[in-house]
């Protein structure tokens, strides 16, 4: 084997060992999070879970934010790799999935935007359950979001970018405030309040187009 091919494979293994590593770092931070909240977790709980030292933790992460955050754009990443359709336009979505009721819904549920659908994975529930930091989740859910769904708002319903914006986080930390209140629980109940919201959702998009064309 010459040098380059031994220093490729040495590379694949430091790269496969660092994803382990890192990986196990976040189940532990996950299993942290199953039991208390994050303001109360530290980095030798972590590693203690993980069954790493302090110094390998170190070479990977600096904080237990770094770690949270990773996990966020992880949950975030797999729900709009389920999406059907990521960039569709959020009123063609609605009018899909409302019409013909909770039925519809239920069907086509993949159809709906990530921040509809993220605190719906298992995996990483813990993370929208605790209280402490649900305002710096929703703000990070946003800032994933808002460079996907702010053109689309600019260029479907004629706003400016400020307003665009607004939009967005109006959208995103309703839906997020929606689904805390009901307890991430995603029953009957869940189906018809989301559904109804789109239906509204579907009516204040149509008035803006109308708006816009009018102008």
């Amino acid at each position: 084997m010459g040098n380059e091919s031994k220093k490729e494979s040495k590379n694949r293994k430091t790269d496969r060992r660092t994803l382990y590593t890192r990986n196990v770092i976040k189940d532990a931070l996950l299993e942290a999070l199953a039991e208390k909240p994050f303001e109360q977790i530290t980095v030798t709980d972590v590693c203690r879970r993980a069954e790493i030292t302090r110094a390998t933790y170190y070479l990977h992460y600096q904080s237990l934010t770094e770690v949270l955050d990773e996990l966020l754009m992880d949950a975030l990443q797999t729900a709009e790799d389920d999406t059907v359709n990521p960039d569709a336009d959020a009123e063609q979505i609605a009018t899909l999935l409302t019409s013909d009721g909770t039925k519809s819904f239920k069907e086509h549920e993949s159809l709906l935007p990530v921040c509809h659908r993220v605190a719906q994975l298992s995996k990483y529930q813990v993370i929208f359950h605790d209280e402490t930091i649900s305002g710096y989740v929703v703000n990070q859910i946003y800032q994933w979001q808002r460079p996907r769904i702010v053109p689309s708002y600019m260029k479907e319903l004629g706003l400016t970018k400020k307003e665009a914006e607004m939009l967005a986080l109006f959208v995103i930390n309703g839906t997020y405030s929606v689904n805390k209140a009901l307890h991430w629980k995603k029953d009957e109940t869940w189906y018809q309040v989301h559904s109804m919201l789109l239906k509204y959702t579907a009516g204040v998009y149509g008035r803006l187009n109308r708006k816009k064309k009018a102008d």
